[in-house]
Formats: C-alpha cells, structure tokens, sequence
C-alpha cells in the first residue's frame, strides 16, 4: 500500500530560504486512514486536522551533517519519543529545474518506508480549476462580515470561502450545541466551541491563505466594535436570530454606505426570504420590517436563548421546548444559497465573474421562498404543473420602494435611479 504525505508547499520554500544550517525542525503531523495518508506541517497549522496526532521532524537536504538516510533515522530517534506512533520525516530540496521538492519518509518501530509525497500549492497556484484549490481569484481582496454563523450564516460563509473570496470577518457570540450539530456546516468535534472559530476552521480547510478574524461578541452590545469591523468592508451579510442586531446591522450599513444582506427562515423553515438593502438606491430593512410587508411570518426560533428571551420568567421546561421549532438543513438550504448568489453578485460588480446575467435576472431587492404549504403558506395551491399561481418551491421577487416616511433612511437624500 502507497503511504501518501500532503506538504504545504509554502511551509517548504520558507524552509529552504531560511539562512544558516537548518538541521532538524520540529514539526506536526495527522494521520488517517490507519497510518497511511499523513498531512505534515513543518509549523503548527492555522487550522487543526481531525486525525491522529504523530511527530514530523523536517530538514534541508543541504545541510550540514545530513549523510545518509540511515544517520538521518538515528539522529531522528534520539530526539523524538514516538510513543509507537509514526514519526514523519521530510527533507526538502530543488529539483533539476530549480523548483522545491520534497521527499517524506515515515519511521515506525518496524523500520523506514518511502512515501508518495504531494504539495498543497502555494498561494499563486491556488486559483486553478484543475491543479488549485479554487477557481478564480476574481475575488481573492474582497472582505465580507458575516453575521450570525448558526445553520444559515455557516454555509454561506462556507461557500464564499470556496468562491475565492480572500477576507473574512465572523461575529457571533454563540457555542455550537448539540442540536446545532445536523444543520451546521461543522460536526460532533466542535462541539462547545464558539461557532466564529470552528467556522473559521472550516473556512481555512478551504482557503488555507484567507484571512480570517474572528469576534465573540454580542452586536447589540458592542456596537461600536461591530460597525468598525463594517465600516472596511465589501459587504455585510446578516444571519442572526434577532431583529434588534438586525436593524442595529441596518443603521451601520446606511451609516458607512454598504451594501448588506439580511437572510432568515421561519416557522419550522417553512420558508424563509432574502432582503438586500442597497443604501439610499432602495428600501432599508426598517423599510420592510416596519412595513407590514411581511406580516403572519414567524420567525424561526432555533435556539433555547430566544425562546427564553420571548417566554416570562419560571416557565416550565417543556413550554421552552416546544417553543424551540427547527427546519431541516435541507429546508434551510435553498434560503443560504439565495444569499450566497446575491452576495458574489455585489461583490462581483465590475468584475468579469460571469455573474452579469444574474445581476440583470436578481432586480427585486426582496425574495420570498417556500419549502411547504404551511404556516404563512398553507392556503397556497398544490404546486401541480402550473406557473400562474403562487407555488412552494419557488423563489418571488417583490418590489419594495423606500418608505419615505422611514423612521431610519425616509429623512437621507432623494432615491437615486435604479440601474
């Protein structure tokens, strides 16, 4: 059986730059699959693995003192205790034509093997649909803040990471619970820690060169640490569970002009929509909340915090219970899709993407979903094979001016034109 090495190509360029002898370097590794594929690290990796932990020692093949492999295994024993784990051994070098190279071998108690070592590319190799680990970099400087990292805000964050957007700023105060696990992008391993950091994890698993920050903290008391992180961004997407963070979110998104992205489902994940807020060219959030617009569609309550925060104080357990009432991750997908397809669009604008069309076919500022003829959908026709009448599976555009009695945007300067 091929034993299999994954080295970040990085990690050995910056080794054979470095200057002086460079003998030994203690690194990490993580072993999978019983001992046969090993992701080595010659630096503690931004983003941990879930494998089995095992010692990795690299080295230039240049230095001082290398002789032979069988010198290298017994300076390699002396100064690691393996515990009867693996011991990963890399030695860089060049290649004929100049480029980095590197050879792995794995120490066990039984002797020496070879392994079949591969590069992780370096970060101007990343951008290829072929050889890299994403697509285009298109994107590569855009930064987004992303609010609220629970069921919906985690996939969208997920999947801009694969969209090769380079910068990335999560908020949310929450731990991942339990209940959390099936509809969240990350697992069981996760669990009690704070979403912002396990998502980050995630995201890096994707994009090992994006920069991710990361703040624990509740919007609606930290307002002036929140709109600091907004004020230097592309786009702000929100998917928190409350509406106070969310017209906080609305008036920091009008007070530093960018665009913002309030995504939720309801009941159950009945359905759910997607409002986009383009400062002073189109309706605010207040402008549609406030409205009546969306009157009859409960919001979903996923967690036993807002169930909490709506029920009186010493109310039985089971009454906390019932409150809480959870969609599927599946019902939930079509809503976080939505938001990821209109967050490239904005970030895309003046860029050629091939997301033109889309801009052109995404003009409503409001969509509404509907996975099931429940709740605010329950009197909608069976879907059949019609499309003249309102359907569950489906997305609907509506037009929303600004309001401009808008208690928040009504008092700004005249809408402008829409393109």
């Amino acid at each position: 059986m091929t034993l299999l090495v994954y080295v970040l190509e990085e990690q050995v360029r910056d080794l054979l730059i470095q200057a002086g002898d460079v003998r030994l370097v203690d690194g990490v590794s993580y072993g999978f699959d019983d001992w046969t594929v090993f992701h080595a690290y010659t630096e503690k990796p931004f983003s941990t693995p879930s494998g089995h932990i095992c010692p990795c020692v690299a080295m230039r093949s240049d230095a001082v003192g290398f002789v032979d492999e069988e010198n290298l295994m017994m300076q390699v024993r002396r100064r690691v205790d393996p515990d009867g784990r693996p011991i990963v051994v890399l030695i860089a070098g060049t290649d004929a034509g100049g480029s980095p190279s590197c050879r792995a071998l794995i120490l066990t108690e039984k002797g020496v093997a070879g392994a079949d070592t591969r590069f992780v590319p370096r970060r101007s190799e990343l951008y290829s649909r072929n050889t890299g680990l994403l697509e285009t970099s298109a994107l590569a400087e855009k930064k987004v803040v992303i609010v609220g990292l629970g069921s919906g805000g985690s996939p969208v964050a997920l999947e801009l990471a694969r969209a090769g957007i380079g910068h990335f700023t999560l908020i949310d105060f929450d731990r991942l619970e339990l209940g959390n696990i099936s509809r969240h992008v990350c697992g069981v391993n996760d669990l009690g820690r704070y979403k912002t950091l396990a998502v980050r994890d995630q995201l890096l698993q994707k994009n090992p060169f994006a920069e991710v920050s990361t703040m624990e903290v509740n919007v609606n008391q930290s307002l002036s640490q929140v709109e600091d992180a907004v004020a230097t961004c592309d786009l702000l997407i929100v998917a928190s569970d409350n509406d106070q963070s969310r017209f906080n979110l609305n008036q920091m998104s009008l007070n530093n002009n960018k665009v913002a992205l309030y995504g939720r489902a309801i009941t159950r994940a009945a359905g759910g929509d997607v409002l986009r807020v383009r400062p002073w060219k189109g309706p605010c959030y207040n402008c549609v909340f406030s409205s009546g617009l969306v009157d009859g569609r409960e919001e979903e309550m996923s967690q036993k915090r807002q169930a909490l925060a709506v029920l009186p104080a010493y109310v039985e357990e089971d009454k906390i219970n019932a409150m809480i009432q959870v969609g599927l991750s599946s019902d939930i997908a079509p809503i976080a899709n939505m938001m990821t397809k209109m967050a490239l669009v904005e970030l895309s604008r003046g860029i050629e993407t091939g997301m033109s069309t889309v801009d052109e076919d995404l003009a409503s500022d409001f969509y509404i979903w509907a996975n099931r003829r429940e709740e605010a959908y329950a009197n909608w026709p069976r879907m059949g094979f019609k499309w003249t009448h309102p359907s569950i599976l489906r997305w609907y555009g509506a037009r929303v001016d600004r309001d401009p009695d808008c208690l928040v945007c009504g008092g700004h300067l005249e809408e402008e034109p829409r393109t």
